[in-house]
């Protein structure tokens, strides 16, 4: 792992950056986050913007799980302008794969939105001056065969994002939100289906004693997390996707997550309790007043007609939207159910970049790949693949156990 480093850009013929940063700026990366300045938010922070994704909270957890592997180099960068001031920082990181030496975000899967954290500065970003500075961050990382840089939104809060800046290509997928800070009538209208919601929530407060549950305690959030861990997992395998098995590190990211992001204050845990059992769970995180909904689970068997995920949802909206909260974001993936209960999306972009032919070649392959996933036949039989390796997972278990 690298130590840090310090660059001092002051190349006055290249113009400035801004008006704060006149014509220079320092830049700092670290390895670790134990080792960032005070200035980086942890949980909610002051002057700073930024997602939930960017906080030292969340990078803390994704470093004890994603970012065990010895294939990752862990590269958190702070800029600062020249008399010191905080202008932006941004967890990067440098993963070999079969593509190469990949730069990217710290992610792989656990972030919905990449961004740096900003902070105000009296200047605009333009196309030149965020491509300069860039040039001077990716002068002190580890070399790399690629740049994929994706899900950057273009702004971070009132802010504009630099790095949406250099982006050549639109993000497959965006993000889904529920506007709320406004009477509750004029939320739940723009729900599809909220009749048949309001019906379902009677039914099952009918059967018993039926709430919205939110984690207090550390008992509470550890039954929470056991059950949500459970739904999950078995909906995986309905779903013929990989699960927890085939990813651990999605497994440890919450489970490490669950009391790193409750000693911030980040983490909002709740579940649909009916009579002592929790028919849906659901594990999101807070920055402000904006909801993060990341993970949801619940129930199937007989549970199903009652739709319990749809009412955990709808319940949780009630909750946040009388609690002052600005929004409830389902975060990336186009599903259908997403937009469904969303009035806002959030397009994001994408940069790829080749440094060397290794990348370049890579580039072609993932072509390839992408048309190939995208045939109807590859649909078809990529879910029989970890229908097959589950079987025989089964089946060396069985054998051990006769043994």
């Amino acid at each position: 792992m690298m130590d840090s480093q310090t660059v001092r850009s002051e190349d006055a013929a290249a113009g400035p950056i801004g008006a704060s940063l006149a014509s220079s700026w320092r830049i700092e990366v670290f390895s670790d986050p134990a080792d960032v300045s005070p200035d980086w938010p942890r949980g909610a922070s002051g002057t700073a913007q930024c997602h939930a994704f960017q906080t030292l909270a969340f990078l803390e957890t994704w470093q004890a799980s994603y970012g065990q592997s010895d294939d990752i180099d862990f590269c958190l960068v702070e800029v600062r302008d020249a008399v010191g001031r905080p202008v932006l920082m941004v967890p990067f990181i440098v993963h070999r794969s079969r593509s190469g030496r990949v730069l990217g975000f710290a992610d792989l899967g656990a972030a919905d939105y990449n961004a740096p954290v900003l902070f105000p500065v009296e200047h605009a970003w333009t196309i030149a001056g965020a491509r300069r500075l860039w040039t001077e961050i990716t002068a002190l990382l580890p070399a790399f065969d690629l740049v994929l840089l994706d899900k950057m939104p273009e702004k971070v809060g009132s802010l504009i994002n630099p790095l949406y800046l250099l982006a050549d290509r639109i993000n497959p997928e965006s993000c889904h939100l529920t506007q709320l800070g406004r009477p509750w009538p004029e939320v739940e209208k723009q729900l599809q289906g909220v009749k048949n919601l309001r019906n379902r929530t009677r039914a099952l407060q009918r059967l018993g004693a039926c709430d919205l549950v939110i984690a207090q305690t550390a008992e509470q959030r550890g039954q929470m997390l056991e059950t949500l861990l459970a739904q999950k997992q078995r909906r995986f395998e309905e779903t013929r996707v990989p699960g927890f098995d085939e990813h651990p590190e999605k497994r440890a990211f919450f489970t490490l997550g669950t009391e790193i992001m409750a000693r911030a204050g980040a983490l909002h845990l709740s579940a649909l309790v009916l009579d002592g059992k929790m028919l849906a769970t659901y594990w999101g995180l807070v920055h402000g007043g904006h909801y993060y909904g990341l993970f949801i689970g619940n129930e199937s068997g007989e549970w199903s007609k009652y739709s319990p995920g749809r009412v955990l949802h709808y319940l949780l909206l009630q909750h946040l939207n009388a609690t002052g909260f600005v929004c409830l974001d389902l975060g990336i993936g186009n599903e259908a159910w997403k937009q469904s209960v969303c009035d806002v999306t959030i397009p994001l972009s994408m940069m790829v970049e080749a440094q060397t032919l290794r990348g370049r070649l890579s580039l072609l392959w993932r072509g390839l790949r992408e048309r190939l996933v995208a045939t109807s036949l590859w649909q078809k039989i990529r879910p029989l693949k970890w229908v097959i390796l589950r079987g025989w997972r089964d089946k060396a278990v069985g054998k051990a156990f006769e043994q």
